[in-house]
């Protein structure tokens, strides 16, 4: 990265304006806000990450990055936050089918629920992560969703037997005390309710029909929270008959209709995507009421998407051609290091060395930092002060050129 015309870095974040300057970026922000779609090649790595977080500095509403393994999720985490410094949210994924019935019922189904209540808020999450098996799991369309929820207020006249019904019948577990999402309890004129889309459980008290207030309270030590004028259940299922053994109706919804409009997609290494969710479909006992991965691909492509791929891929659309190599692993005497960092970047042929490429350094604590910052002190990039040591715990790291 030359300094005389990359911007200055001295920290992770600043390397996002370098990549919204590589070859083609600038044209493919222009087609993804055309309403058309784009890809990235030469991002491998944590260079992956950033160039995502570049995106999402950019995109006009919701960032959703799709990839292919669960086991990603927590680097990619941290390759985002250290690139972007947001939080990424993490759209969960099942292990087992969101068909049987007691999956319903399950905190994922909750995390889940939670999830699109973000995506409606007024302040939906910038950046969303997941994986390509939680994509292929369906939630509740809107219209499903809609049905299943019920908004109580204080002052309100209600029956409360017709209440505990409609708890019953939408997927909630009578117990002794609630505990976890989807229970709940009645003791007399008291009702506990633990919505599965709620930080907290909520009592309400009733004076006859009426309720009387409603608060918010911890489960493990039943400290009041706080009281709120009104509370909104979502119930986790309907039913299509009644009795216990009654199948629950089956979501035909996708997270992609819960985007807010002008969200960005980005697929992660496409072909890896489709063979992953190829192996997740095959390892199911029963696949009825999943997406296909073709069907998911659709849903994602409603929206500007960007293909991210570490190898060239040929395209018509868009393109942007990150220049990332790999660093040669440091190894041997510490000593060494400074010397083949000096013959990583060397300064330019000119009389100011300062004007040589800038070099960061990412290290995984303070005190690492603090001990190679002293070997490399007396280097030719310390002393021309182009050399920064961050701390990051991301995945492989790389060089731009």
């Amino acid at each position: 990265m030359a300094s005389a015309t990359a911007p200055a870095v001295d920290r992770l974040t600043d390397l996002v304006p370098v990549i919204q300057n590589a070859e083609g970026f600038p044209e493919l922000l222009t087609a993804l806000r055309a309403g058309h779609s784009g890809t990235i090649d030469g991002a491998w790595g944590s260079s992956a990450g950033l160039a995502a977080a570049a995106l999402a500095q950019q995109t006009p509403h919701t960032l959703l990055v799709v990839i292919a393994h669960p086991r990603d999720l927590d680097p990619w985490s941290t390759d985002l936050l250290s690139f972007s410094g947001l939080h990424a949210a993490v759209f969960p994924a099942w292990d087992n089918l969101p068909t049987d019935r007691d999956a319903g019922l399950d905190e994922t189904a909750g995390q889940r629920l939670r999830f699109l209540k973000q995506l409606e808020s007024a302040e939906p999450p910038r950046l969303v992560l997941a994986t390509f098996q939680a994509l292929l799991q369906p939630v509740p369309d809107r219209a499903q969703l809609a049905g299943n929820r019920r908004i109580l207020r204080t002052g309100e006249a209600l029956d409360l037997d017709e209440l505990s019904r409609w708890l019953v019948d939408h997927g909630f577990r009578r117990a002794d005390a609630v505990e976890l999402p989807g229970e709940f309890s009645r003791r007399g004129g008291i009702l506990d309710v633990y919505s599965p889309d709620a930080d907290h459980p909520h009592r309400l008290e009733f004076f006859g029909d009426e309720i009387e207030s409603i608060r918010q309270f911890d489960a493990g030590t039943q400290r009041s929270l706080g009281q709120q004028p009104s509370v909104e259940i979502t119930g986790l299922q309907t039913h299509a008959d009644e009795g216990e053994d009654a199948a629950p109706v089956s979501m035909t919804g996708h997270l992609c209709d819960y985007l807010p409009p002008g969200s960005w997609t980005v697929l992660v290494e496409l072909d890896d995507l489709l063979e992953q969710g190829k192996h997740y479909l095959e390892r199911v006992p029963d696949t009825r009421g999943l997406f296909s991965s073709e069907g998911a691909l659709r849903q994602l492509v409603r929206f500007p998407s960007v293909r991210l791929s570490g190898m060239p891929a040929p395209s018509v659309e868009a393109t942007s051609h990150l220049r990332i190599e790999s660093v040669e692993r440091f190894s041997g005497e510490v000593s060494r290091v400074r010397d083949e960092l000096d013959s990583v970047a060397p300064a330019r042929e000119r009389a100011d060395a300062a004007e040589g490429d800038r070099v960061l350094i990412a290290c995984y604590n303070d005190a690492e930092c603090k001990r190679l910052g002293e070997v490399l002190a007396a280097g030719q990039l310390a002393q021309s002060d182009r050399l920064r040591l961050v701390t990051w715990r991301g995945r492989a790291w790389c060089r731009m050129v």
